[in-house]
């Protein structure tokens, strides 16, 4: 996980001016959002059970709505004049609703907010949403864990990691085409995982 330390400084990215990565310059920003695949084919056996996603977890620097930059390891920067929609953490719940219900293989899904009972609780923790470009190319790094936890005892059944780095070739636009690939990538993993760990712990 990258250890981070809130450094506002101009950062060259390939492709992209550093006036482009500097603090906000007051003009509005150009808001993005996440979504999730049109479609999510997993393998995974239909699951006759409810599962709750909660509100995922997130650092203090990747937990707000700008952009992050990471130059090195233990560096954060962001972007001026674009940001997320919303929080990621909360871009994340939306997309992984959005993610089983495509998927069409579990009897219901909710946020854990609404308050319905359910057999399982999806717990996530994003530790990296950010654009490296410390070495070589410049990524998208989205790494995810999840923890899938039974109701009825409190048991945390299963845990995995999930991390995706594509390609942010080498402007804006690139940047954002590497989260859709990398969220591409990660929602049908983390979908047919929770599945099968909820089918193998019921």
């Amino acid at each position: 996980m990258i250890r981070r330390s809130l450094l506002l400084l101009p950062i060259a990215l390939a492709g992209c001016s550093a006036s482009s990565l500097l603090a906000p310059s007051g003009e509005p920003a150009k808001l993005y959002t996440l979504s999730a695949p049109d479609e999510v084919a997993i393998s995974a056996a239909q699951a006759n059970w409810q599962l709750l996603i909660a509100m995922p977890d997130a650092a203090l620097d990747i937990n707000i709505s700008r952009i992050a930059i990471a130059p090195t390891p233990d560096r954060i920067d962001y972007y001026a004049n674009v940001a997320w929609a919303d929080r990621p953490p909360a871009m994340l719940q939306e997309i992984l609703l959005q993610s089983f219900d495509k998927s069409g293989r579990i009897a219901a899904v909710g946020r854990q907010s609404g308050g319905l009972k359910a057999d399982f609780i999806l717990s996530t923790d994003l530790q990296d949403f950010e654009v490296e470009t410390g070495h070589g190319d410049p990524c998208v790094h989205l790494r995810i864990t999840a923890r899938l936890v039974r109701t009825r005892d409190r048991a945390i059944v299963a845990t995995r990691s999930f991390d995706a780095a594509p390609p942010a070739s080498g402007s804006f636009d690139g940047a954002i085409a590497g989260f859709d690939s990398a969220v591409a990538q990660l929602l049908p993993e983390i979908v047919g995982w929770t599945l099968t760990e909820g089918n193998r712990n019921l």
